[in-house]
């Protein structure tokens, strides 16, 4: 199994190129830019070495031989009700304001979208979130408890089919089991088949409000 470790701040934009060449690079209209996508890493990687109040961060990466980072995820870790209330704020608040290159209105429905179907499924309970951006192209209920969301899982497209994203995938189920919570995830329709294999449970198709993200959960597991 690769070994994941956590990401330094040298690695943002490593990470923000690889989200792009993972997700948009092959898109007619990219949803995310480049420098807008290192800043966000950026922040993440920052927010995982802090001991800021609410959701907490991790990113996780998977390097080469030379040290590169080749593959990563983002998880966000909400230990207690508050926390799992603040991952359904603005996504400004994640990501930073965009620039003007960027479309306001495509981000709004497309984050808006997740977050809906993501509180419909988990609502305040504490868990681990993350979502799976949907392949380039070539249950539920309200509740009030902690969660882990793992929100972003990439490999970049020269180094795939070397099981990075089933390591990272297991570093994360590992990450939830030590805290005793379920994951949530949204995953594009195409990985469904994967994120069952190790876990995740397909939500009811009635709490789904993503046209192209399918709301899947890996139950807690209890030390």
């Amino acid at each position: 199994m690769s070994k994941v470790e956590d990401a330094v701040a040298a690695d943002a934009a490593t990470l923000g190129a690889m989200q792009i060449n993972a997700f948009d690079a092959n898109q007619p209209e990219p949803l995310f830019v480049e420098p807008y996508a290192v800043t966000g890493w950026a922040t993440f990687i920052q927010r995982a070495a802090s001991s800021r109040s609410g959701p907490q961060a991790r990113v996780g990466v998977i390097r080469d031989d030379s040290g590169a980072a080749k593959a990563a995820c983002l998880l966000h870790i909400a230990r207690d009700n508050d926390a799992a209330a603040d991952l359904y704020g603005p996504w400004q608040e994640s990501w930073g304001a965009p620039p003007p290159d960027m479309s306001k209105d495509r981000l709004d429905a497309f984050f808006g979208e997740m977050k809906a179907q993501h509180k419909a499924v988990m609502g305040h309970v504490p868990h681990i979130c993350t979502f799976i951006f949907p392949k380039s192209r070539g249950g539920g209920g309200w509740l009030t408890a902690p969660m882990t969301d793992l929100e972003i899982i990439m490999t970049h497209s020269t180094a795939r089919g070397r099981g990075y994203g089933m390591a990272l995938l297991q570093w994360s189920n590992e990450m939830a089991d030590g805290f005793g919570l379920p994951l949530y995830l949204d995953a594009g329709e195409d990985v469904v088949g994967l994120y069952t294999r190790v876990g995740y449970v397909r939500q009811p198709d009635e709490l789904r409000t993503s046209k192209s993200l399918v709301p899947m959960v890996r139950a807690a597991v209890k030390a």
